[in-house]
């Protein structure tokens, strides 16, 4: 009997502590029970400018990033680069060791010049040669010699050539510039140190440096796929970089991922961004903010997203609705509504420009407190029927 005293008695305190704080922190609610009943806050439908814009973190890239790769293996002696640096199409990037190429150039220029000997003499032995056939002074088989040593000799002549080109381009291979006029990104190498060709090694040759054009940037940018559904190809897009708060940037989306990735349980789509940077102060690896605007109207009838309703009186209960005021009672009216930003919605059709609205206002801490109520009662009910099920039990001991 003591116990159940003790815990009636908290229930009561717990209780009472409720109410004090309900009737406290609730000045909407009616302190008399004739005026009880559901209050509402009045919103005003005004006309406006509407904005809606799609924002997203962003990182700058190069258009073209090339690395670039000797054809030829051997020492660096020249480097005259360093990152940052802005260089022109056909800078020098990086200059290998000419010794044997150049030999290997003086080889073949020398071998053309046999071959083309060898060939003149061929052919003279071969015009001379006919007119002793034609006369029958050497016979059939001394003059198809004749004609295989000339075929050799212009054979030899071909062979010549080619290598000399050959040489040539071993020897200009050795000297690597730059395709594009650009910005040197990275640098691989030093001077002094063996690098190994890009197209006759196995694993693909040592990268000298990446070079990019930086006049031009794209912006990539992983938007929500809640909001993917509202930009394409080719809108206005703006960029901030957090580096340069100050300065705005135009740019254009020109690639929208067909397939998404999931980032932190977030589904996104990369979004493609290119941005003129005439001032070149978007740099590689830059995060930026990115702004895409879908509404940008400037007389737009709106009201608040939490004005909206479901008509549950009428059939289906799925019509758009909103309260409106009529002197001090509230009437159900169904809207049209178009596009939102999620706090404020376009109203198309069926309000006025001023219409007055009401938002049912909850008491979400009276809420509170009568799911607290109910799990005492709960909870007393649970402790009542334990005692009464351990009393027999009592009783019997």
């Amino acid at each position: 009997m003591r116990a159940r005293a003790k815990w009636a008695l908290a229930l009561a305190v717990i209780a009472a502590a409720g109410a004090l704080a309900a009737s406290r922190l609730l000045p909407f609610e009616a302190s008399d029970p004739a005026q009880a009943g559901p209050k509402y806050k009045d919103v005003t439908a005004e006309r406006g400018a509407f904005r809606v814009a799609v924002t997203a973190n962003g990182l700058v890239r190069p258009i073209d990033r090339i690395e670039l790769k000797s054809k030829a293996s051997g020492e660096v002696i020249r480097l005259p680069i360093e990152v940052g640096d802005r260089v022109e199409k056909g800078a020098l990037i990086a200059q290998l060791d000419q010794v044997e190429e150049r030999a290997a150039l003086a080889q073949a220029g020398a071998d053309l010049e046999i071959a083309r000997a060898q060939l003149d003499l061929a052919e003279k032995n071969f015009a001379r040669r006919q007119q002793l056939f034609s006369s029958n002074v050497i016979s059939k088989e001394v003059q198809d010699q004749t004609e295989l040593d000339l075929a050799v000799a212009r054979s030899k002549r071909v062979q010549a050539d080619t290598s000399l080109e050959r040489a040539r381009d071993r020897l200009e291979d050795t000297v690597i510039t730059a395709p594009v006029a650009g910005v040197i990104l990275q640098k691989y190498v030093e001077s002094g140190q063996i690098i190994a060709s890009g197209v006759s090694n196995v694993g693909g040759g040592t990268p000298i440096a990446d070079i990019a054009d930086m006049g031009n940037v794209y912006v990539e940018a992983g938007i929500d796929e809640i909001d993917i559904g509202k930009i394409a190809v080719g809108q206005k897009a703006a960029i901030r970089a957090e580096a340069y708060p100050e300065n705005r940037y135009e740019g254009q989306i020109v690639r929208i991922a067909p397939e998404a990735r999931v980032e932190q349980n977030v589904t996104l789509f990369d979004v493609v961004v290119q941005v003129a940077n005439s001032d070149a102060n978007l740099k590689s690896g830059m995060n930026t903010t990115v702004e895409i605007v879908i509404v940008d109207e400037p007389d737009v009838l709106t009201i608040p997203v939490a004005a909206l309703r479901r008509d549950r009186d009428r059939p289906g209960g799925s019509a758009v609705a909103v309260l409106v005021k009529q002197g001090n009672d509230y009437v159900v009216r169904e809207i049209r509504t178009g596009r939102s930003d999620h706090r404020v919605v376009e109203v198309l059709e069926g309000l006025a420009d001023g219409a007055v609205l009401g938002i049912p206002m909850a008491s979400r801490l009276k809420e509170e407190n009568d799911l607290m109520n109910a799990r005492m009662r709960e909870r007393q009910s649970f402790g009542s029927s334990d005692r009464e099920s351990r009393q027999p039990s009592d009783k019997g001991g």
